[in-house]
């Protein structure tokens, strides 16, 4: 199945709605509510006297987006190579569906860093803000997983299994991460509002270090292919991300510290 958001006739909990005469995919719909929800979230949030700022967050808010969205395509497409290689007009569809969400974090860290350096805002400091922001759109977004079946569990026993239409009760790792990403949000939300002295940027940064070690653990019990070794692709960019991440924040905090103690 090239498509992890595609899924066949008849497979998902409710995998349409009808709005207005319109039929909406339940995955569009609740990762379109979830970017809406963080946009909204992240400028509303935005205090008073930075207002001043607000043409510069929609700059960084949209290197964000749109290097998200690219990095999300490209993780899918290097999964599905083997098929791509086969039949190469079907990295047409992509374009429509199939994202990936460590991948849309990548790209999106990468966009902002851009963004800063392409148009001199390096001293414009946003992760603390738009970390709380990313989380709620990201649970949001699983709802629409769930509903749709795709990005399920292995096959399970435990009263918690749902059977997403093939007749197999699997592990709703939809609802899993959902739950995870709410406390996500409400721990970067605490951070951003009680922690005085917080790190510039450093919110943006946990979020993508703690999404990536729950992501890492997650996968040996979702329906992912583990052909590298005994891990997904997605385990071994996790992996690497985390070392990545892990060394910038140390960094980070060193350099933060010799700046306070001067």
């Amino acid at each position: 199945m090239l498509d992890n958001h595609y899924v066949p006739e008849g497979y998902g909990i409710i995998t349409n709605f009808d709005i207005f005469g319109h039929t909406i995919s339940s995955y569009s719909l609740f990762v379109a509510l979830g970017l809406f929800a963080g946009i909204l979230w992240f400028f509303l949030t935005v205090p008073r006297g930075e207002k001043v700022n607000t043409e510069n967050s929609f700059y960084i808010v949209l290197g964000v987006l749109i290097f998200g969205f690219v990095g999300s395509k490209i993780l899918v497409i290097v999964e599905n190579l083997d098929v791509l290689t086969k039949n190469f007009s079907s990295i047409k569809h992509l374009l429509f569906n199939g994202k990936s969400i460590i991948g849309g974090l990548i790209g999106g860290y990468f966009g902002v860093r851009f963004v800063k350096k392409r148009l001199n805002l390096e001293r414009v400091r946003t992760g603390n803000k738009i970390a709380p922001a990313i989380a709620l759109g990201m649970a949001i977004g699983r709802i629409g997983c769930f509903l749709t079946g795709c990005c399920f569990g292995i096959e399970t026993s435990l009263p918690i299994g749902v059977n997403f239409g093939d007749g197999v009760t699997r592990i709703p790792t939809q609802l899993i991460e959902m739950f995870f990403c709410i406390i996500l949000f409400g721990y970067l939300l605490y951070m951003q509002k009680c922690k005085k002295d917080l790190i510039p940027g450093i919110l943006f940064k946990e979020l993508v270090l703690y999404y990536f070690v729950f992501r890492f653990f997650i996968e040996f019990i979702r329906g992912t292919s583990k052909n590298i070794l005994f891990l997904s692709i997605y385990q071994v960019i996790c992996l690497l991300g985390i070392i990545y991440i892990i060394k910038i924040i140390k960094n980070e905090k060193k350099l933060w510290q010799n700046k306070n103690t001067k």
